[in-house]
């Protein structure tokens, strides 16, 4: 069973993660919710009704699951293999706030993050694993806290470097997130018939070195080994989860903004950003 402590230090980040997040939406006038975010084609308000929607729908779940019921709450379902939901998932996030004003959209924000922040600091260790409802399958509660985490510092982040091309995401969140990456690059692979293999050496509190492996349509996870590398990624924790998660633009080189350095020439390392694109 996960210790009380364990469990505790995990609700502690997701609470302190969605309190920055939430004084830095304080602060932003009518342009500033305006101002296009670093995930394509959404407004800064657009990021933040996302968020608010998810995370109103994962306090629900986690009451159900603490309740013993993993099953989809009314109006959800669990989306198919493969299934891409970026389209649907922006257009429910832009007619959630069609219509607020700043101040509406941004108490909407808050008050779903408390109803989510209530519903996380229920649980019990004896919950951790229980089964619960996301929307890319039924996973242990634990995992739905990690994904919240995600979700707010990933989107966070989209949010504060329209603002600041320096912002990162912290350490402690891009730990959580890393425990993630073989779900998140499963959902999101798409074959290219090229075999390549990407070493990632993380630096810093959250280090690691892993290497990712392209063999035709397929790819695998491993512990970075003897075998030579490609392209070799060397890079903090949060340029590891940004690069991963789509959020680097790799065209030209190593952004300036971001501490990553490229080993490997340019074109095999961009085969990584065309398999796992993101969504």
């Amino acid at each position: 069973m996960t210790s009380l402590p364990e469990m505790n230090r995990a609700l502690d980040l997701l609470a302190a993660e969605a309190a920055q997040l939430s004084d830095f939406l304080a602060g932003l006038d009518d342009a500033g919710w305006a101002r296009p975010s670093a995930c394509t084609d959404w407004t800064v308000a657009d990021a933040a009704a996302h968020l608010a929607q998810g995370s109103a729908g994962a306090a629900l779940s986690l009451r159900r699951a603490k309740a013993g019921d993993p099953s989809p709450p009314e109006g959800q379902r669990l989306l198919e293999a493969g299934e891409r939901a970026s389209a649907m998932t922006a257009e429910g996030a832009i007619a959630y706030h069609r219509g607020q004003s700043a101040s509406e959209l941004r108490q909407s924000f808050a008050d779903s993050i408390d109803r989510m922040l209530q519903a996380a600091r229920e649980l019990q260790p004896a919950d951790w694993e229980k089964p619960s409802f996301h929307r890319r399958g039924i996973i242990p509660v634990h995992e739905n806290v990690g994904r919240r985490i995600q979700e707010i510092a990933i989107h966070g982040w989209d949010i504060r470097s329209a603002f600041d091309p320096a912002a990162e995401i912290s350490d402690a969140a891009a730990a959580v997130i890393m425990g993630l990456t073989h779900r998140w690059l499963t959902a999101c692979f798409t074959p290219i018939g090229q075999s390549a293999r990407f070493r990632f050496a993380v630096s810093g509190s959250a280090a690691r070195r892993q290497d990712v492996v392209l063999a035709g349509d397929s790819f695998a996870l491993e512990e970075s080994g003897d075998a030579p590398a490609d392209v070799t990624f060397r890079c903090n924790p949060s340029a590891y989860v940004l690069l991963t998660y789509g959020r680097l633009d790799i065209s030209s080189g190593a952004p300036p903004t971001a501490q990553l350095e490229i080993d490997g020439p340019l074109d095999k390392a961009l085969l990584f950003t065309t398999a796992f694109a993101g969504y």
